[in-house]
């Protein structure tokens, strides 16, 4: 799974780069209908690319925090509301825009804004009974004393969605403590890779599942493209060769059939069937798809099935080209799998009860939002 900090896509960077330019030039960032817009005359999906920016803190903010930040209506994107970057934005940036290089302080003025923040709350410490006033003013830092109102208003703005570091009050001009207990960095990965430990929630690894019917996988499969033929007059599950369809209803007993059972599930999973061309693998392109076509949709339930299914690529491409990463073990992990795997045969069972949970988590989330 993806990190802030992880190589943005090109889709994802043309995005921020629409983005950046617009406020860049124009001190104010840019709705998404003009997004939208610049976005197809590349050819590229803004939906689908707003959706795909890695994101940590779901479970307290719709959409979590990501590179950018937008308003929605339901599932959609709201065509008047603002499009605008976050620190993990500007981290993205500051080495690949000249823009952005040309906005000289910006990151150091956020940083230096959270960090007298931070320094502010010192003063709970001789306040035992009556909690004093730890608001910080952004136009009295110590770091940013002779800048311009101009510069205030453009760091203000940034400020506005960064509530990991800081919650900021557009009305006073003031921030204070967002998720963070500290947020004193002097780097911007450094902060980041403290919003990301702090955001990401904890999860218990999964219990290893068992397979008690070996149609299931098939038929769940079969099911979705069922729904999907319904209510999106589309197909979308690919029709495997007799050898392959029959690889995901039988056991393996070796490595060799372990290996070669997440190849055919990778493929199949790769060759979904869903309109564009990035990312390059099908099921990725559900959740950008789905959100157009489908405006009620529960968007949360269809990433987390589509990032369980996309482990199923992470440990077969592990199997041709071995190596040891914490994505590869978090993906043994979200599939119930030891790492190293030492019984092929139960490993192979859990994957498909696995993709069976997803494949199934899919077709309920697009039956329900059915028009």
């Amino acid at each position: 799974m993806a990190g802030l900090m992880d190589p943005l896509t090109e889709d994802q960077f043309a995005l921020l780069d629409i983005v950046w330019t617009v406020f860049h030039e124009r001190d104010r960032f840019p709705g998404f209908f003009y997004v939208d817009h610049m976005m197809r005359e590349q050819e590229r999906d803004a939906t689908q690319t707003l959706m795909s920016f890695p994101a940590v803190g779901q479970h307290l903010v719709a959409y979590g925090y990501r590179a950018v930040h937008w308003m929605s209506i339901g599932a959609m994107p709201d065509p008047n509301g603002p499009v605008q970057v976050t620190a993990a934005g500007l981290y993205h940036l500051h080495n690949q825009s000249d823009a952005l290089r040309r906005d000289d302080g910006l990151v150091q003025g956020l940083l230096a804004f959270m960090s007298q923040i931070t320094a502010q709350r010192q003063k709970i410490n001789n306040n035992p009974f009556e909690m004093p006033n730890v608001d910080v003013d952004l136009r009295t830092v110590d770091a940013l004393l002779g800048r311009d109102e101009e510069f205030f208003e453009r760091l203000a703005l940034i400020a506005q969605k960064e509530w990991p570091g800081l919650n900021y009050n557009t009305h006073s001009f003031t921030g204070s403590m967002g998720q963070l207990y500290k947020a004193d960095f002097v780097r911007l990965d450094d902060y980041l890779a403290a919003v990301s430990a702090a955001l990401t929630r904890p999860e218990p690894p999964p219990a290893a599942m068992t397979v008690t019917d070996p149609r299931s996988l098939a038929r769940a499969l079969g099911h979705l493209d069922v729904t999907c033929e319904l209510v999106l007059h589309r197909a979308v599950v690919p029709r495997p060769s007799l050898e392959r369809s029959s690889t995901l209803v039988l056991g393996v007993d070796d490595q060799e059939g372990y290996n070669y059972g997440l190849a055919v599930l990778a493929d199949l999973l790769r060759d979904f069937d869903v309109p564009g061309s990035k990312p390059s693998q099908g099921h990725n392109r559900l959740p950008g798809w789905l959100a157009g076509e489908l405006r009620g949709i529960d968007q949360d339930a269809v990433v987390q099935a589509v990032q369980l299914l996309d482990q199923v690529r992470i440990v077969r491409n592990n199997a041709i080209h071995p190596n040891s990463s914490p994505d590869l073990e978090a993906a043994h992990r979200a599939l119930g799998l030891p790492w190293p795997v030492r019984d092929h045969a139960a490993a192979w069972d859990s994957v498909r009860g696995n993709v069976e949970k997803a494949v199934n988590v899919l077709q309920e989330t697009i039956q329900a939002a059915r028009p």
